[in-house]
């Protein structure tokens, strides 16, 4: 008896209830015959039936009060009421109640049978699906929170993986050198990353790298490029004399290019690496694929450096060659990754005039660049911004 396509009907006349009953069976229907209101309500259990048809002129109670107590024990359930043309106003009120439909008797046709109970099980049967289609979104928004909660977690371990991995800022070496920066990620985590190093008493070190794209993947790679130069550093001594700095540089680059080639994640990175010989007041550098070139200040004013190489992760073999530049005994040298051109105006080449002509106004000091370029201020950046700037005198 119980069932989806379990129906049941209230009717006295065994005309009419004979004919409704023929009727609903033909369409597939097992129903349940109750021949007055306290029956049929005694029969009634929600989810019990499909669909509920009841005449309104019973024997021991109204057939508005029988639709009143079902739909207060099951508001889902759908129910048709039977009227004769002269229970007009009581038809009104039932569908006010929340009949779904009516029947006017004598009926007489089958069809008019099939037509009220198809559209009403069709319209049950689609209210089924939304309600699991709404149950399986919930669910799926529920587990989607869930993955988010996760991945918010897992980005804030690796917001302070990042930043851990990072150097103080500002630092000061002998012979009054100092570095500092400015690293604002786009994302939650960037793809820029920096670092720097005295190497015994004489030689400090440093690099900025921009891996492409931004967020976790781009941070993930980034601490690659750490470890990769830390375990070369295990390996033997870097920047322990002057006559092998050049070849250094070098060797990094080749290592990181040899890395992300090997990662096949896709990524490649622009770079810029340098030791500052503070005794011998020299700078050697070496760039791959650098936008914007490093800009020097003095007395002067600013200049680009010069110097070219390929991006690393793209080619087998690199044109990377190491420059070396003295430096006055005053200087400032800004190394900014390309996201801050991002936050100019203009082509390519209007951008570096822009930033070229800050980076002389602010005479290379990071605070007063940072404001010049609205670097704090920004609502939403594009794309990773990092400011590395050395200096002396």
């Amino acid at each position: 008896m119980a069932g989806r396509r379990s129906l049941l009907l209230i009717e006295e006349e065994p005309r009419a209830r004979d004919f409704v009953r023929g009727a609903l069976s033909r369409l597939g229907f097992q129903v349940v015959v109750a021949q007055n209101g306290v029956e049929g309500i005694g029969q009634f259990a929600p989810s019990l039936f499909q669909l509920v048809i009841t005449d309104l002129h019973l024997p021991d109670m109204g057939g508005l009060e029988v639709l009143r107590k079902i739909k207060q024990m099951s508001p889902d359930t759908p129910v048709v009421v039977l009227a004769s043309d002269s229970e007009v106003s009581d038809v009104v009120q039932a569908l006010r109640l929340g009949a779904s439909d009516y029947l006017l008797k004598p009926i007489e046709s089958v069809e008019v049978i099939d037509h009220a109970v198809c559209r009403i099980t069709n319209a049950e049967t689609l209210a089924q699906q939304n309600r699991e289609y709404r149950e399986t979104l919930e669910r799926r928004n529920r587990e989607l929170r869930d993955h988010v909660e996760v991945l918010q977690r897992d980005q804030q371990a690796g917001r302070l993986l990042q930043q851990h991995l990072l150097p103080r800022t500002p630092y000061r070496y002998p012979g009054g050198i100092e570095a500092a920066y400015r690293l604002i990620p786009s994302l939650y985590l960037s793809g820029d990353f920096i670092d720097y190093g005295l190497f015994g008493e004489r030689f400090v070190a440093f690099y900025l790298v921009d891996v492409s794209g931004h967020g976790v993947s781009s941070a993930l790679v980034t601490a690659l490029i750490k470890h990769s130069i830390m375990h070369l550093l295990r390996e033997r001594p870097l920047f322990a004399q002057l006559d092998s700095l050049d070849s250094d540089l070098l060797d990094i680059l080749s290592l990181i290019n040899r890395e992300l080639l090997s990662t096949r994640l896709g990524k490649h990175a622009s770079m810029f690496v340098g030791v500052i010989d503070g005794p011998a007041r020299q700078l050697h550098y070496a760039v791959a694929g650098q936008i914007p070139m490093p800009a020097l200040v003095t007395a002067n004013g600013a200049e680009w450096l010069p110097g070219k190489g390929r991006p690393l992760g793209l080619f087998e073999q690199g044109d990377w060659q190491v420059i070396c530049t003295k430096l006055p005994a005053s200087w400032r040298l800004v190394t900014c990754s390309d996201g801050v051109l991002e936050l100019l105006e203009g082509d390519l080449l209007q951008k570096e005039a822009q930033l070229l002509q800050a980076i002389d106004k602010s005479r290379g000091d990071l605070e007063s660049l940072c404001t010049a370029l609205h670097v704090d201020t920004s609502e939403a950046l594009p794309d990773d911004v990092t400011i590395l700037t050395l200096r002396q005198g």
